[in-house]
């Protein structure tokens, strides 16, 4: 005999003490009145309490019977949620706990727009986010403090880091408003010989590309105004500090201080970032493609529109992703012009 009581049991009971039948009730569950005589002694044995007075005709629930009555449908409706619950989470084809990284330019322009869409859209993750400057995802990552980052670090010396290309912008130059002009026939070296450059930091993966493409143009810059945070950047562009070279991500960060500037192609060879999501290789081998695919969608029905706002010439320049069947690619690099 069952030492403990179970929902099925439980449910006949309430079901006699309903019809006042124990014919009536094996009928509603498909048994024989010997089968239900049987599931009332059970539970009245493993409760302790007389739950039905039998020597009343119709059968009327005793004091603890009526308990059993009022609590055995709610019992029911949460067995029912968690079932649901259960088949839920088993129909997703990896972990829905998920950690995640973000990128301070993806967590302060659209972060929150993929976080809102993962928590309450079809996938319902339960999903904690960090934002920071990109070299600390790695670390992250291989500590297991997160599960995942949307980065623009591909974490070239990593091994067994799988790669899901989101995007890839340009570097552009960002001087103050009513420069454009005059610089327009200028070269970079000119142009930093006559202006500030007012610089991302060097810890962080943006400054620390543009620090390797200034070197490769034999350009060693003084280092004045150095900035984590791309609002910051801008907004000392904006009031006339110098110029500064930047992603179009970085330009929505600061989109508060735009109609203090004016935006620029990249005079010489041009250069590139990617931004990616970045697992473990072998983690999350079905989430990430579907979570790259709604950061994708984000990113090109979210920002791409603000992008032509402050320089309608991007379209051309801003490039497709690597199709996502080509998700664990080889460890990436700057990407030049």
């Amino acid at each position: 005999m069952p030492s403990s009581l179970d929902l099925r049991t439980l449910q006949i009971v309430a079901a006699v003490a309903e019809t006042g039948s124990m014919s009536q009730a094996a009928g509603r569950y498909g048994l024989t009145q010997s089968a239900v005589s049987q599931a009332v002694g059970r539970a009245e044995k493993l409760t302790g309490a007389a739950l039905l007075d039998r020597s009343r005709r119709p059968i009327v629930p005793t004091p603890a019977g009526r308990i059993l009555v009022s609590r055995v449908h709610d019992l029911g409706r949460d067995m029912d949620a968690l079932a649901g619950a259960l088949r839920a989470a088993a129909a997703l084809p990896a972990r829905i706990d998920l950690r995640l990284g973000l990128v301070d330019s993806f967590a302060g322009t659209v972060g929150a727009l993929l976080v809102k869409e993962l928590v309450d859209g079809d996938m319902a993750l339960s999903l904690t986010a960090w934002s920071g400057l990109a070299f600390s995802h790695a670390e992250a990552l291989m500590r297991r403090t997160i599960d995942a980052a949307i980065t623009c670090d591909p974490m070239d010396g990593l091994a067994e880091i799988g790669r899901y290309p989101l995007f890839r912008e340009p570097y552009l130059l960002v001087v103050p408003k009513g420069e454009a002009a005059g610089l327009a026939a200028m070269t970079l070296p000119q142009i930093l010989a006559r202006h500030r450059l007012v610089r991302h930091s060097e810890r962080s993966h943006v400054g620390q590309q543009i620090e390797r493409h200034l070197l490769r143009l034999g350009l060693r810059q003084p280092r004045p105004f150095e900035f984590d945070t791309s609002d910051a950047l801008i907004a000392m562009v904006a009031t006339g500090m110098g110029v500064a070279i930047t992603t179009p991500l970085c330009l929505l960060q600061g989109v508060g201080h735009m109609a203090g500037v004016e935006v620029c192609r990249l005079p010489g060879p041009g250069f590139s970032r990617d931004l990616l999501l970045v697992t473990r290789r072998g983690d999350l081998p079905q989430l990430a493609p579907e979570i790259a695919a709604v950061a994708r969608r984000i990113i090109r029905t979210e920002a791409l529109p603000h992008f032509m706002t402050f320089a309608p010439w991007l379209k051309s320049d801003l490039s497709d992703p690597v199709p996502v069947s080509n998700s664990l690619c080889a460890p990436g690099s700057v990407r030049h012009a």
